[in-house]
């Protein structure tokens, strides 16, 4: 991806046969493709490779344990994360209502008409190009580029442990050897770069249906006679 066309008079004016057709089919906010090849026209001999990582698997795991423990409490987290891998928006996380569904959120900030009835009315920029009911349909945004795809990198905690063991003067009058109480979560928070697009980090599907990691949160006491 190289920009965005910004008006319908750059898009008359653009030498690059984009779309395949004469630039006819553009409308502003439609992406521009640069044209590698240096031969006027953006198709498949134009295609480099982009992104990073074979499918979803991270070129980068990182880690990290902290513990702490002070008189009768103690306290643990562990994070792990990745970075090194290159996540593309398809199908529902790329065209507004994909499969007959809802409109996502994030494509209320696209390119779009003051007045949505009238084709002469000023454009409103946006950050998603124009919606198209045949959006699938339409090769110049279509195509897989960098404006698609999203170099993901997140830290997640996997557990976060606080525990407190009771004191041997209180047990004793119990005749218990020892007891700790605890509570833990899993999952329990994520930084991450994919948060505005709702998907998991860890994702494995391009159209964002994958169903996130769910955060656990228990409660529980050890107990030694």
């Amino acid at each position: 991806n190289d920009g965005k066309f910004t008006t319908q008079e750059e898009i008359n004016n653009w030498p690059i046969n984009v779309d395949g057709q004469g630039n006819k089919t553009l409308l502003p906010g439609d992406l521009k493709y640069r044209d590698i090849n240096g031969d006027f026209v953006i198709n498949a001999l134009d295609q480099r490779p982009i992104g990073y990582g074979l499918g979803t698997q991270p070129n980068i795991n990182f880690g990290a344990t902290f513990g702490v423990a002070y008189k009768s409490f103690d306290f643990n987290m562990d994070f792990s994360g990745g970075a090194g891998y290159t996540w593309f928006q398809n199908f529902e996380t790329k065209w507004a209502f994909q499969n007959n569904g809802n409109l996502n959120t994030i494509f209320e900030d696209r390119w779009h008409r003051t007045d949505p009835y009238d084709v002469n009315s000023a454009w409103i920029p946006g950050y998603y190009p124009p919606n198209r009911f045949n959006q699938s349909g339409h090769s110049s945004n279509n195509r897989r580029s960098t404006f698609w795809g999203h170099n993901v990198k997140y830290l997640r905690a996997r557990t976060i442990q606080l525990g407190y063991t009771i004191p041997p003067t209180v047990l004793a009058r119990v005749k218990v050897q020892r007891a700790r109480i605890y509570i833990n979560a899993y999952n329990l928070f994520t930084f991450d770069n994919l948060r505005k697009y709702a998907v998991d980090p860890e994702i494995q599907d391009d159209n964002g249906l994958q169903y996130p990691q769910v955060v656990n949160i228990n409660g529980g006491i050890n107990l030694s006679f």
